[in-house]
């Protein structure tokens, strides 16, 4: 197999590019009580405390200051990461760029973050998202459907075989319910297709995998419903779990040019999309979590993959420093009080950066509290 290149690594959000943190942010966003690594010394492995989970990149990938991940320093940053206090890291795990067209994936780009994260206590999380050219030609963003779900679900499986339970959630895509991520145009029967395919696949390899479904944009409760009843459609019941065992969100708080407080009550900022109402509030999470409970009678953990909000004037969640600070540490405070809610992904690409802002001041003063 052809080494992977690193131009080939996909944004992890189509529409806001890249989510690779820089590590030494870590430390302001953590809770107080995360471990200490003292100069020289070794990493002990993370014991709670915090529901961070920071996101590396492969080995050969490419970094925020243009160079390729090392495999020394995948270790270092997985290392920093433990000793920081965070809770996992999460990982994209890129088919177009993994898996070519004999049908065979490599997993040495991600091998040594899987198991580092092992020996240290670390959730690892697999965002595997894209479609291989030699699948499709029109892009890795459009989204395989029909037969080439079976054969997507295949190329899964081998990652589900290589890590099994040492993963402890593989996300199936990447906000289906935008044109951006789901290019032929969002369908919810679509996304159902392919989840049943990939949990088949990977309930073939090894039935304890957990298989994190949905990765919204937003709480997205009508795309949700459509979604829970076309796998429902598709023989998913309380039996085999709808076909994925935990619900991916990104609960992004706020609108086209502004941001909103985390705590602003569920509901109040209702949006109506083609498939019903889109809940723009951070605690919109709780409602979409009892929908899905009512739709499929099974209560759900939850596992968000990216959240946060824009420094720049006039994008989508702007939010000004130092507000933008309060508005995090609120978020990762309810984040914390959820027993449900296994990880929480900082997004911090493009203005959504952290390290050296005013925000980063203000979340280490919260951890210091």
């Amino acid at each position: 197999m052809a080494a992977p290149t690193a131009s080939a690594v996909p944004a992890a959000s189509p529409r806001r590019g890249r989510t690779w943190l820089v590590v030494a942010a870590v430390l302001a966003l953590v809770a107080a009580g995360g471990l200490a690594l003292l100069p020289g010394g070794p990493a002990e492995p993370a014991r709670g405390g915090t529901k961070v989970v920071v996101p590396l990149s492969p080995v050969g990938g490419e970094q925020p200051d243009g160079s390729t991940q090392t495999r020394a320093n995948a270790y270092d940053e997985v290392t920093r990461a433990a000793a920081d206090g965070a809770a996992g890291v999460r990982v994209t795990a890129d088919l177009s760029w993994l898996c070519d067209a004999d049908r065979s994936c490599t997993t040495a780009p991600l091998d040594p973050l899987v198991e580092r994260a092992d020996e240290l206590g670390l959730r690892f999380y697999l965002h595997v998202n894209s479609t291989p050219q030699w699948m499709d030609p029109r892009g890795t963003w459009f989204a395989p459907v029909g037969p080439d779900a079976e054969v997507w679900a295949g190329l899964f499986a081998q990652l589900v075989e290589r890590f099994g339970t040492r993963v402890a959630g593989y996300e199936v895509w990447n906000e289906p319910n935008l044109v951006e991520a789901w290019r032929q145009g969002p369908d919810p029967r679509q996304y159902a297709g392919l989840l049943k395919a990939v949990w088949t696949a990977a309930d073939a390899v090894d039935p304890d995998a957990q298989i994190i479904g949905g990765i919204l944009s937003n709480n997205d409760l009508g795309y949700m419903h459509e979604l829970s009843t076309a796998l429902a459609d598709l023989g998913g019941n309380a039996s085999n779990r709808f076909f994925y065992d935990q619900l991916g969100v990104h609960p992004y708080a706020g609108g086209d040019g502004v941001g909103y407080d985390p705590l602003e009550e569920a509901g109040s900022r209702d949006v109506e999309t083609p498939y019903g109402v889109k809940d723009m509030t951070f605690l919109g999470l709780e409602r979409l979590r009892a929908q899905v409970h009512a739709d499929e009678g099974i209560w759900r953990d939850v596992v968000v993959g990216e959240f946060g909000y824009d420094r720049t004037p006039g994008n989508w969640y702007f939010v000004p420093e130092p507000r933008r600070g309060e508005y995090l540490a609120a978020a990762l405070d309810r984040a914390a009080a959820w027993p449900w809610l296994q990880g929480v992904t900082v997004y911090t690409g493009e203005g959504f950066a952290i390290a050296g802002t005013p925000s980063a001041d203000v979340l280490e003063r919260d951890a210091d509290r």
